[in-house]
This record gives C-alpha cells, structure tokens and sequence, in this order.
C-alpha cells in the first residue's frame, strides 16, 4: 500500500559522482512552511493622499492606478492596473497599449495588470464574455512584451461571484475555466484574482458554492486540471470590510451603496486579525501564491464628492476619513513578514513516498509522486529528473525524466530479486535557475515483507 500523507521536502543539495548517490552530510527534515514565496501589498488610491502611510506599512509592492503614482514608489515593487477599453479599431488599441506601457514602465512599473474583474458586467462592455476577454488580454500580452519583455505581465483579478441569470455576473471558476479553454494560459505571466474574505474566517474550508478567502485553492486546481500549474496566482485584490458604526456612521440597506455589501462587515478587530491571519494562511500554506494586495489603504479619504460616506470602498481601508489609522493598519505593520524571494526557488512537495511489497510477489510497483514548484520570483524552469543508482537496492524509474516547475513525476520501484529488507531511494532532480545550477533530492523506501497480506 502506498501512504498518502502530503509532506513538504526542503531538500539539501545532493553530491553527484560516477553515476551513484553519495550521502549528503545531513539530510533536511520535512518543513511545515514553504520557502519564502510572497509579496506583500497595498492597494493606493490616487490623488487622496496616503504615501508616507504606505510607507508606514512595511509593504514591499504597491498597486496604482495613475502614471504619476509610480514615480512616489520609486523604492517599492509596483503593480499598475491598466484598465482597458472594448476595441473599436484593434490597430489603435495595439498602438495605445504599446504607449502606455512604455510610459509606465519607465516611469518604473514592474508588472502591469490587464484590466479588472472582466467577469462582472460593471467592469466590461456588455455581459462577461471569457472568449473576449481572452482575445483583449492575447493582444495586450503581445504588445507590453514587444516594448517591455521583462515585466511580469498580471491577467485580469477575476471576482469571486456565482453566475447570475441577468448577466450581472459570470461565476470566477466558470469564467477561468473558459479562459483557459480559449488559450488565455499562453498570453499571462501570472494569473490575477481577488479572494475577499467577505464575512468568513480566512481559514474557512474552500466549496464551488462558497465565496471566501480559499477560493483560491479551486482556481489553483483548474490552473493545475489546464497544466498552468507552474504559474504563480496574484491575489491582486483581497480584504475584510469594517463596520462603519464603529466610526458613527449609520449605513444600512437602505443605502445604494452600501445595502448589497451590508452582510460583508465585521468590527475592526476582527478586521485586523482576519488580514493578518490571511497573509499568514497564504505563506504557509500556498507555495504557488505570489504578491498579495491588500484593499485598500485611503478610498476612505476622497471627499464625498468622490465617494458617498457610505461607499463601500471607503470601509475596506486602513485609514479613516480623517487619515487616523485603523486597528488593522497597526496589525499590518507589525505582522511578521517573509520577504519573497527575488528569482525564481525549485522546491519540491512529496507524498509520503513509500511503498510495501510481500516477497512473494515481486514486480514493479508504484512509490509515489511529487510535484515541482517554483517558490520564488515569477518564472518557469525545466528540470531533469534521474533515480541515483544504488547496487543493493530496487531498480528505480521515473516519468517524466525531465519537467516545468508545476508537473509532477511519478516514481516506480523494481522489487524483483530483492530479500526482505527497507530499502531507501533518491531521485536527484537539477535544473539551471538565473544562472545557478540547483539540485534537490527526494528520498523514498521501499519495504520487502515476508507478509504475503501485503502483495495487496
């Protein structure tokens, strides 16, 4: 029987010579946590102020949405949302997109993010429609690569909904997987999202039918079900909405602008601990994650002109009207960081990789799997996988004997001939990364038993 525990391998650099493993000097234990693997984020509304908050915050990536932001982040990573028109003429569009992209990234955006939540009618020229949606961000791709090939190109953050029969809304994991369908995994670096937490724990179980923070994990499956699984995903928006009582503001469902996100609010404190316990959740726990982008941090301080008092944007913030921070703003920047890592990391998660076998029934039996990920910097590698040989023990095999970061290999074991005994295996697994020559090892056994029960 093979044991089905995931585990995560921090693995030690394995030392090659004459086709044989050579024991490395210790051997690493299995890690709890992946390798550092996020950015940290804040979403900065233009022309209301907030730079030195931002500041304030410790956050090392900065989404904005006006050229002129960027030049008052020149020391952080930045994030441009580039908000996109329905084409009526596609020569014009290439040309505008190509314009705007020089601009920015001279200015010094570092990734630029194809339009916003292209799943909900508010934010697309009709009903959602993924197949156009796909074209736009096709045409996109190639012309922010044509004048910038070094920025990290950020599909559209799709908005956690259920598909509604007025067309108002195309359901996240609906509109993904049609995405995909049409070809959009080849024209993104890293996929876009926006996992609120509405009214719900960060921790709370992912379900198809449920909108929470682990909604990430099931776009995370369809990435992997469409073999994108070696792209990072960007939380790109995410956040807790802050009750406005708690600031003497009366906002109810009456309100237009408040009613249909009324059941979302929590108090500040639980505010304050929900994100908290987010950007740790997703460190610990999401190896394929990359930045995460906490909204916001000043919609609260347009003038209501801009913003009704009781717009909803203004109670995701973490300053108040009059720029006072909120609990959660303190939470944020103090909580413990672990900074992303600036290249990409190969790291590998492996079941439990072992397998028994009778004596009496010899023959090829799978060991277990293990899957390739890059824990690092956004980016893709190939790494080639070989058993090391071992004289004593179990011929070893695996497939595929090279693989992107994101595959997994599967490991097969030869128990024909051997005594009962537990025999210990390694797969050596190398690829060149920015450079470097990386080496990484799994270890599995293989345990002959003279109980005949465990031919099964």
């Amino acid at each position: 029987m093979t044991i089905k525990r995931l585990i995560l391998i921090t693995l030690v650099v394995a030392t090659l010579g004459a086709g044989f493993w050579q024991e490395p000097a210790a051997q690493a234990q299995p890690a709890a946590t992946p390798r550092p693997h996020l950015g940290y984020g804040i979403h900065v509304a233009p022309y209301a102020g907030g730079a030195t908050a931002a500041e304030q915050l410790n956050m090392d990536w900065v989404k904005v949405y006006e050229p002129f932001q960027l030049s008052q982040f020149a020391n952080k990573n930045t994030l441009y949302r580039m908000d996109l028109p329905w084409p009526s003429n596609w020569e014009q569009f290439k040309l505008d997109v190509r314009n705007r992209t020089r601009d920015v990234v001279n200015l010094g955006a570092d990734a630029i993010e194809v339009h916003n939540e292209p799943n909900l009618r508010i934010e697309w020229h009709s009903v959602p429609n993924a197949w156009e949606y796909t074209q736009m961000l096709r045409v996109a791709y190639i012309e922010i690569k044509a004048v910038a090939p070094q920025v990290t190109v950020v599909s559209a953050g799709l908005a956690p909904a259920p598909t509604t029969g007025d067309g108002r809304a195309i359901s996240d994991l609906e509109f993904a997987r049609d995405m995909f369908e049409n070809g959009a995994g080849d024209y993104f670096d890293v996929f876009g999202y926006h996992p609120y937490g509405f009214n719900a724990p960060p921790e709370d179980a992912p379900a198809a039918d449920k909108l929470n923070f682990r909604r990430v994990e099931l776009i995370r499956q369809l990435m992997v079900r469409y073999n994108l699984g070696h792209k990072q995903i960007w939380l790109t928006e995410f956040g807790w909405l802050r009750n406005p009582a708690e600031d003497g503001v009366g906002c109810g469902l009456g309100d237009p602008d408040f009613r249909e996100f009324a059941w979302m609010q929590v108090d500040g404190q639980t505010q304050a601990d929900y994100i908290v316990r987010a950007f740790d959740y997703a460190d610990r726990n999401w190896a394929y994650v990359g930045p995460m982008f906490l909204w916001n941090l000043n919609w609260s301080m347009f003038s209501l002109t801009t913003l009704s008092r009781c717009n909803h944007m203004r109670w995701f913030a973490l300053l108040k009207a009059d720029g006072q921070a909120t609990t959660a703003f303190y939470s944020v920047a103090a909580m413990t960081r672990r900074p992303l890592l600036p290249i990409p990391e190969m790291t590998l998660v492996a079941d439990a990789m072992t397998v028994e076998v009778g004596v009496n029934c010899p023959g090829v039996v799978k060991v277990g799997e293990f899957e390739i990920q890059n824990t690092g910097y956004p980016g893709s590698f190939t790494a080639t996988i070989s058993p090391a040989v071992s004289l004593s023990g179990p011929q070893v095999d695996v497939t595929p004997t090279t693989a992107r970061d994101g595959d997994t290999v599967t490991v097969y074991a030869d128990t024909t001939g051997l005594d009962t005994s537990m025999y210990i295996i390694f797969i050596n697994v190398t690829a060149e990364i920015a450079g470097r020559n990386v080496a990484r090892n799994v270890r599995g056994y293989v345990i002959v038993s003279d109980n005949y029960a465990a031919c099964n």
